[in-house]
């Protein structure tokens, strides 16, 4: 009852950072005083983030303690650290993206469901927009790139940043966050945060470098890091027409896909150790030899030079591959292998407990290696059978049964997924969609990848439902969804049982 009552006590400091971020867009004021006529529509849902956390606090604190289990007789319920962490998580998402949608709708800016969607879109780093990014005021601008960096980095890690708690562990692996590199959740949760900010700064200063204007930069800076994909341009990050600029936002990029712990490496400079990492190399091996097949694939059919084409295939194949969907050209002309190989990259997605979607890496890491495991013993004469291991930023770890067995469970209900909203999609949008169109809008939005066919901009409230609801999935790896609506559904049975 103890624990439960403590991580109750989560819901008030996560509305109160909910509220805290949602007013955050008013610091542009000064330099942009035209929009201060926006202020209360992002002071209207921030105060009212604030004012409902400061009352469910107080009702927290008045509500009585309760009696331990061993003292009533009860037995003692064993529940999973995921399990008790995920309804926070979900609710802290979800939220989140009814506060980041309030300013648009009372701004007039979008419609009730749209407003939902891009701040869903923002939030969960998927990148797909709706609004009409050429007629925003630049606080709204700002509003999105701060959602995508907040969301990118993930709520628990900033509120672990400054707040410690024991029963935060539960709620830091549900975020998608499977590796805890330092001694204490803080130590980890303020590492990864020095280094998503230092890389913000850096990245920042970089496009400053290279011509791209103040506020310009920063957007950019936080949407390509929270590997996003919003931008402050109606063209998006190629109307700039800028190869430097070009260069930095992939560097932002594969620092977003990166797996955290790897980063802590790099920036310790243990660099042999870093090069170890199984994830690491995977991941440089699949762009090196997307990039290939990509380069060939605009040169032999779409008629590019050679230059032109790899520098082409380099940016493409690490915004697919960090579900960031920055895009330089028109993606809808280039020929299908090129596309098909985008498709790929962006369904793979990045590293474990990066800001990325998809699958992730080290899942389609561990499942090639049981592949070449098991082809081996099927031509080994004495079918012997070798330990398989791989190596993580902490160490080697082996790849037992156990880890084979999650990761095809993963891709199992990620393709469930994917085939049921395909399907959703279909059915509402009435013979508008193609099933082939359906798949890849979905696709994208279950891995965050933030590239369309443009089936989104012209889709209907219901298809917008689902494409977020497959967002929150995505962002959350999907077992944590179900199992956060599992968990707040089986305690309120238990409140009605117990009051009847």
């Amino acid at each position: 009852m103890g624990s439960e009552r403590r991580r109750s006590g989560y819901y008030p400091r996560i509305l109160l950072f909910i509220a805290l971020t949602t007013a955050m867009p008013l610091l542009v004021l000064p330099f942009y005083p035209e929009d201060a006529r926006w202020a209360p529509t992002f002071l209207i849902p921030a105060g009212s983030a604030a004012l409902l956390g400061i009352v469910l606090s107080a009702l927290s604190r008045m509500a009585p303690k309760g009696v331990r289990s061993e003292q009533t007789g009860s037995p003692r319920v064993w529940q999973s650290p995921l399990k008790s962490g995920s309804p926070p998580v979900l609710f802290a998402w979800c939220a989140a993206i009814v506060s980041g949608a309030a300013p648009f709708v009372l701004g007039g800016k979008l419609g009730t469901v749209r407003a939902l969607f891009e701040s869903a879109s923002g939030w969960t780093t998927a990148g797909l927009a709706v609004a009409d990014v050429g007629a925003l005021p630049r606080v709204f601008l700002f509003h999105r790139a701060l959602m995508q960096y907040c969301g990118g980095l993930g709520f628990i890690i900033i509120i672990a940043v400054v707040l410690q708690e024991r029963q935060m562990m539960s709620m830091y692996n549900a975020e998608g966050h499977p590796d805890g590199f330092l001694p204490s959740l803080r130590r980890t949760s303020t590492a990864i945060f020095l280094i998503y900010t230092g890389c913000l700064a850096l990245g920042t200063f970089a496009y400053r470098l290279f011509g791209m204007p103040v506020f310009d930069a920063l957007c950019h800076a936080m949407s390509a890091l929270s590997t996003a994909g919003f931008s402050t341009r109606p063209g998006g990050i190629g109307e700039f027409d800028n190869i430097p600029v070009e260069l930095v936002t992939s560097f932002l990029m594969l620092v977003g896909a990166s797996n955290f712990a790897w980063l802590l490496l790099i920036v310790r400079r243990r660099f042999k150790r870093a090069a170890r990492v199984s994830e690491a190399r995977f991941m440089f091996a699949v762009l090196a030899v997307f990039t290939v097949l990509m380069t060939l694939s605009l040169t032999l059919q779409y008629g590019k030079g050679f230059w032109d084409a790899l520098h082409n295939a380099v940016f493409s194949c690490v915004s697919m591959l960090s579900t960031t969907g920055y895009s330089t050209e028109n993606y809808a002309l280039w020929p299908p292998t090129a596309r098909v190989l985008m498709v790929v990259l962006m369904t793979l997605g990045a590293g474990t407990g990066s800001t990325a979607g998809g699958i992730k890496l080290l899942r389609a890491y561990i499942l090639a290696r049981a592949a070449k495991s098991n082809i081996q013993r099927r031509l080994s004469p004495s079918h012997s059978v070798r330990l398989m291991r791989y190596t993580r930023a902490q160490g080697e770890a082996p790849i037992d049964d156990h880890l084979v067995h999650d990761a095809l469970e993963f891709i199992f209900v990620y393709a469930a997924a994917l085939i049921v909203g395909t399907l959703l999609i279909t059915i509402f949008e009435r013979g508008a969609a193609s099933p082939s169109e359906a798949l890849f809008e979905f696709n994208s939005v279950l891995g965050t990848g933030g590239v369309t066919n443009g089936l989104t901009a012209r889709a209907s409230p219901a298809t917008l439902i689902v494409e977020m609801l497959g967002m929150l999935m995505g962002r959350l790896e999907i077992f944590v969804f179900f199992l956060a609506i599992y968990s707040s559904f089986e305690k309120a049975r238990d409140k009605i049982r117990k009051a009847q």
